[in-house]
């Protein structure tokens, strides 16, 4: 009973402090980078809470943050012990059921990033939290934060945004064309051939949008067709011309043409992640002479990816 009494109390508090639903209509989105104030990790998470015990405690309204940070390359389930803690938060919000769900549905995952020396776990959310696979260990990104408050004595934050730092941003190919920064289970990955030309072209958001392939591959690896050591073939593909927009894809050569992966920043911002099983695809088998691809989502409800066509040589 204490324990629900304390959350009842932070939720009653912050709805006093917001002054009831107007203030929720008044609040910055989640997206207004003007919203985050420049911080540190080692404030955001910082603090010590009131109780130790198993009590959910609120963080006061409006503690938005961004910093640059390293991410590690480690993720992981968020723990449960968090979920009274984002009821308590999400409440606050105006919002309902749905949003707690989203966070523990399996989707997104705690993220580690590295600063001054010390490593922090954060709780990812929608659009920033996804799409990491994309990123090496050792990468630097700004990221948003939103302090929830404490969990079990333990601070919590939830990430909204992230987005690549002003400098670029590789992941080079060793001499032996051999990539040990692979997706977990696959293994190293060797180059079977690599592609020069090509461009994709795709409607987001309702703007036409058309990007030449960047055969350095500057966020990924260089366009071509590679095979991992646990058997796995995939052709890799990216297009862009800098940091603040780029196109990757991952494309099937022994899979089902519903395995298509794409993955996609607009504005420096990683987008919401692209579902394309309700898209009609016409993705012919991956060649070594190139890979090419339709992909039609109009006949998708709500879909914000409407039609993307792509090829490489």
């Amino acid at each position: 009973m204490k324990n629900l009494v304390r959350i009842g109390l932070s939720v009653f508090g912050l709805a006093l402090l917001g002054a009831g639903s107007t203030a929720w209509a008044q609040s910055p989105s989640d997206t207004d980078e003007s919203a985050y104030v420049p911080s540190t990790l080692a404030k955001v998470l910082g603090g010590s809470a009131r109780s130790q015990n198993d009590e959910a405690e609120l963080a006061a309204p409006g503690q938005w943050f961004s910093t640059t940070a390293t991410y590690t390359g480690h993720k992981r389930t968020p723990s449960g012990r968090y979920r009274p803690l984002a009821s308590a938060w999400a409440s606050s919000r105006g919002d309902g059921a749905s949003t707690v769900d989203m966070l523990f549905g399996g989707e997104l995952p705690e993220i580690e990033f590295e600063q001054g020396g010390k490593r922090y776990w954060v709780l990812a959310g929608l659009p920033g939290g996804l799409g990491f696979d994309v990123y090496p260990a050792g990468q630097k990104l700004t990221i948003y934060l939103q302090r929830m408050g404490f969990a079990s004595g333990t601070p919590v934050a939830l990430l909204t945004l992230a987005k690549l730092p002003g400098g670029a941003t590789s992941a080079a190919v060793p001499g032996g064309r051999t990539l040990r920064n692979t997706r977990m289970g696959e293994g190293a990955r060797r180059q079977e051939t690599t592609w020069h030309s090509g461009s994709a072209t795709f409607t987001y958001g309702g703007r036409q949008f058309t990007l030449p392939l960047d055969v350095a591959g500057r966020h990924s690896i260089a366009p071509g067709l590679y095979s991992y050591a646990n058997g796995v073939r995939t052709a890799l593909l990216e297009f862009g011309k800098g940091d603040d927009q780029y196109l990757l894809l991952r494309v099937p050569v022994d899979e089902p043409a519903s395995s298509l992966v794409p993955y996609l920043v607009l504005n420096g911002r990683i987008t919401p992640p692209i579902d394309l099983s309700a898209c009609n695809l016409d993705v012919p088998p991956v060649q070594r002479s190139g890979a090419k691809g339709q992909v039609d989502c109009t006949s998708a409800p709500r879909a914000v990816l409407t039609k993307l066509s792509f090829a490489a040589q």
